[in-house]
C-alpha cells in the first residue's frame, strides 16, 4: 500500500522577539516558510488560508507553492528581524555541559 505524505502547517512564536511564524511542509524533506506577524490571529489566518488553497487542491508542486506564498505578501504585516550577532549567537547555543 502506497504510502501518503503526511501535510504539516504550523505557526511558531518566537519568543526573543514575540513574533509569530508560518511555515508549512508538504512532504518530509520539505519546509516552507509563509510569513512573519506580529499577533497570533493573523498567523493562524494564514494558515487557514494554506488549508483552503490546499483542500481545494491549488498547492500540488513548489511552483504552487511560491505562487501561494506570493498571493499572502499583503498579509504579511513584519519584516524578519535583523540577523543576530555572531556573540548573541554563541551565547544562545552554548553545548551542554558534559
Amino acid at each position: 500500500m502506497a504510502r501518503q505524505n503526511q501535510v504539516i502547517a504550523v505557526v511558531i512564536k518566537q519568543y526573543g522577539t514575540g513574533l509569530y511564524r508560518t511555515c508549512v511542509s508538504l512532504s518530509k524533506d520539505d519546509v516552507t516558510f509563509l510569513s512573519t506577524h506580529k499577533d497570533e490571529r493573523s498567523a493562524n489566518d494564514t494558515i487557514g488560508l494554506f488549508w483552503q488553497a490546499y483542500d481545494e487542491g491549488r498547492l500540488k508542486t513548489p511552483e504552487d507553492m511560491a505562487t501561494f506564498v506570493h498571493s499572502i505578501e499583503p498579509l504579511k504585516t513584519v519584516q524578519p528581524p535583523p540577523p543576530a550577532s555572531p556573540v548573541a549567537l554563541e551565547q544562545v547555543f552554548l553545548p551542554l555541559a558534559a
